[in-house]
């Protein structure tokens, strides 16, 4: 899931032409000593909200992430994030070092350990600039939102040519970035095939305390296709939280399906594609069989200006709430610029 990284150097000295073995090696060299140059990134959401119900608009700084990652060695990897701006909250998003002790051509064995998200839910692991929509689904910012643990998981990889899959094991202190001891961990499991080309499958599972020390217990069922220009996703959440003073459950599902295509853009100087967006997510109790809490549509486009080294795009989204129980869920207009570095 860690691909070496390269700096811009890096990229040019790969791309350079060789006469001989000699310049062969000392591009390797120069190659090997550049990727372990520590790698600065960041990510910018700048947006314009209109609450088209209330009348009330707002510009806001949605994320300013600033992160560091490099390789030590072939085998060591570390990364560390923070976001100066999360809706105007400081936040350490992530501290982790990621250690392979084998790796071959099928094999591949890596393990994650220190401060970071644990494998659930694809959307989540994703960072804003690979959420193509400007405002997270319903399934993170209600149900898996703030679920980032101190802890190990154990990641392993088989890609054969019957059934390649995905084996992720973890083990946390509990939920938040404390350093605590515990006599109970959190645990988490996430399992994802790929039976066919360009389609995933994933089941993952999520248990421990939540940060109240209420008993929890999630899990998710994920289904996904991409190819170069289109991509869409359906994927289910099950939570149930219990509370130990009330002596009672929280349960709740939520259910979220989205797609884009990209539309490829030839001779214009700074638009590369345009990718039309649409997406379905709703909340509710137990298998949505008495109530839904919030059910919206959300239809945007996105407008991309890629570069070598960074990726932007300007994003339109409409969020139409067709049903919800709080009124903070709001039908919304909302424009935004994005640049990934």
């Amino acid at each position: 899931m860690i691909s070496p990284l390269f700096s811009q150097v890096d990229t040019i000295s790969v791309n350079s032409t060789h006469k001989n073995q000699s310049d062969s090696l000392q591009k390797l060299e120069t190659t090997q000593r550049f990727s372990y140059i520590p790698r600065i990134f960041s990510i910018i959401k700048t947006d314009y909200e209109w609450n088209t119900q209330k009348g009330t608009q707002r510009f806001l700084v949605r994320n300013a992430r600033l992160g560091v990652k490099s390789d030590i060695n072939p085998y060591i990897h570390y990364q560390m994030e923070v976001d100066l701006s999360s809706e105007g909250a400081f936040r350490v998003l992530n501290a982790f070092t990621v250690f392979t002790p084998y790796k071959d051509e099928q094999h591949s064995l890596k393990l994650w350990m220190g401060y970071q998200k644990p494998f659930f839910s694809s959307e989540y692991l994703r960072n804003p600039m690979k959420i193509f929509f400007i405002r997270p689904s319903l399934v993170i910012s209600e149900m898996t939102a703030g679920i980032a643990d101190v802890g190990v998981i154990a990641d392993y990889a088989f890609d054969n040519s019957l059934l390649p899959f995905n084996l992720g094991l973890g083990v946390f202190n509990g939920m938040g970035f404390k350093n605590q001891y515990f006599t109970s961990p959190n645990y988490n499991g996430r399992i994802r095939i790929y039976p066919y080309e360009g389609f995933s499958f994933t089941a993952q599972y999520y248990g421990g305390h939540n940060i109240d020390s209420n008993k929890l217990n999630m899990l998710g069922m994920e289904a996904a296709y991409q190819n170069k220009s289109f991509f869409a996703e359906i994927a289910y959440f099950h939570r149930n939280i219990k509370d130990k003073l009330l002596h009672s459950s929280d349960i709740n599902s939520s259910i979220m399906f989205q797609t884009y295509y990209r539309f490829p853009l030839k001779n214009i100087k700074h638009l590369h594609y345009i990718a039309p967006t649409i997406r379905w997510d709703m909340l509710g109790s137990k298998y949505f069989i008495d109530n839904i809490s919030f059910a919206r549509l959300t239809a945007g486009v996105n407008f991309g200006l890629d570069h070598r080294y960074f990726k932007a795009e300007f994003r339109l989204n409409y969020e139409k709430f067709i049903q919800s129980t709080l009124p903070i869920h709001e039908d919304m207009f909302i424009a935004e610029f994005i640049i990934s570095i």
